[in-house]
């Protein structure tokens, strides 16, 4: 695939100066990927002025594979990879990295946040935030650490941003420094020494402590957004001196990192502005009219500074279809005719808030998963591919189908129990606009029972709606 070239305003940000950091906001479809991998060319060149060894980092793996693919043949000088390979690779070689299951993975990492509530329970029973589910535990430590806090001084002190959820300083934030230290000292009788959150601040440690050249001279990060703060000052410490970081952003897009903005990471741009992008390249009008109404609605909202508001495109289009299906498996008949009649000249992707979800309504299909373990390389001839929102975040397809769009699914069961409404509401309305705006041409939404109240648009005219019995 020949790599797009930039247009408008995107060459500026390619040449912006070499020797100073840079932050891109942009709203989905600008072609923020497309400026990465033009910035990580253009740092990488041997005419270029500064320029030396880079690394573009991003959060998905099948995003890698992607940007791989569109990579010019030869740049040996550009390294992609996903911000946790970095991590463990560079704690590996500073021989910080355990061989075998030094990171605690989800399963461990609830049963250990778990055990570390019913301790500090037994020590302070009654009401109040101990009451929270583990999943909310597991979501407020993973922010403590994306932070970097050390210290419940900071935590006490601190802006939760973009948290709905309150909670306020005193005697709950207390509760919750109790549960992490319970965590901390489960988690080292055990042969994990990091989990995924705390894994930059260790790799800073690291930085603070190494006294080799650093490996690049600059670092591009693409989907910037869903880095924390530590990711960003371990990236930002990584590059070598006179180096430069060049962060790329949607927080509309923002699914893991809930109110982490780069600010908070201390990019210093020496008065310079953000350079900002609206205008969207990859969605019809019709489709862009439906991903606006969806930023605008109060779930959406966030720190107005960062986020960009987008405007719309002026390529014709069908309009998106809503599909009320009888049942499950009329759903599912839908879902795969429309796969199979498109597939053979298309890219066709099949989205869902869950794997299961997603493959259960490809059950039987020839399909690609968005699996960045098992995905060796990107394929862009037609076909269709079968994911998660999640997986699909800095990709497009021609023809996106979103199945189980029905209120038992939308807000996830999961994300509802452990959440104020909310915030459940803030968490999965971005998943549903990465996945809306990863539509090029068209866009099917489908579901059975009653819609999900995040896309609160009935009679908005964003959609033809019809009836498949």
């Amino acid at each position: 695939m020949t790599l797009p070239d930039p247009v408008g305003r995107q060459h500026e940000v390619v040449f912006l100066n070499s020797a100073q950091h840079n932050v891109v906001l942009g709203t989905a479809g600008t072609g923020k990927t497309t400026m990465a991998i033009h910035r990580a060319v253009h740092l990488a060149h041997p005419a270029t002025v500064n320029c030396g060894p880079v690394l573009l980092v991003t959060f998905n793996k099948a995003l890698v594979r992607y940007l791989e693919h569109l990579r010019p043949a030869g740049e040996a000088q550009i390294t992609i990879e996903t911000y946790s390979s970095f991590a463990r690779g560079y704690l590996n070689a500073r021989g910080q990295m355990p061989r075998r299951d030094g990171i605690a993975q989800k399963g461990q990492l609830r049963a250990l946040i778990e055990l570390a509530i019913q301790e500090i329970r037994a020590l302070h029973p009654g009401r109040g935030v101990l009451t929270r589910q583990a999943g909310w535990f597991e979501d407020e430590l993973g922010w403590i650490s994306g932070m970097g806090f050390t210290t419940i001084q900071e935590y006490q002190a601190a802006r939760r941003i973009g948290r709905q959820t309150p909670l306020n300083a005193g005697t709950a934030r207390d509760r919750v420094w109790l549960v992490r230290e319970a965590y901390l000292r489960a988690r080292s009788l055990t042969v994990a020494r990091y989990d995924w959150d705390d894994l930059a601040s260790a790799v800073r440690a690291q930085l603070a402590a190494d006294p080799n050249p650093r490996r690049y001279r600059h670092i591009v990060v693409d989907e910037g957004q869903d880095f924390s703060p530590e990711i960003i000052r371990s990236l930002a410490e990584a590059v070598q001196p006179g180096g430069s970081l060049t962060f790329f952003g949607d927080y509309h897009q923002a699914i893991y990192g809930q109110g982490m903005s780069w600010r908070s990471a201390g990019i210093n741009l020496g008065g310079r502005p953000v350079e900002r992008f609206v205008d969207n390249y990859r969605n019809t009008k019709a489709i862009a009219d439906l991903a606006i109404a969806l930023s605008r609605t109060p779930a959406m909202a966030g720190e107005a500074e960062d986020l960009v508001v987008p405007r719309a495109p002026v390529a014709a289009g069908p309009r998106p279809a809503l599909v009320l299906a009888g049942n499950r498996a009329r759903e599912i008949e839908l879902v795969q005719s429309q796969a199979l009649g498109n597939a053979g000249v298309q890219s066709v992707a099949i989205l869902a808030r869950t794997w299961s979800l997603a493959e259960g309504a490809a059950w039987g299909l020839q399909y690609r998963r968005l699996d960045g373990d098992n995905l060796r390389a990107w394929d862009p001839t037609p076909g269709v591919w079968v994911g998660p929102y999640h997986a699909a975040k800095g990709l497009e397809f021609d023809f996106v189908i979103m199945p189980s769009l029905g209120f038992e699914h939308l807000p996830h069961p999961d994300v509802a129990s452990a959440f104020d409404p909310a915030e459940a509401a803030a968490r999965e309305a971005r998943l549903l606009y990465v996945a809306v705006t990863r539509a090029r041409a068209q866009l099917l939404l489908t579901y059975t029972g009653t819609l999900t109240p995040l896309l609160p648009f009935a009679g908005s005219g964003l959609w033809l709606e019809s009836e498949y019995p």
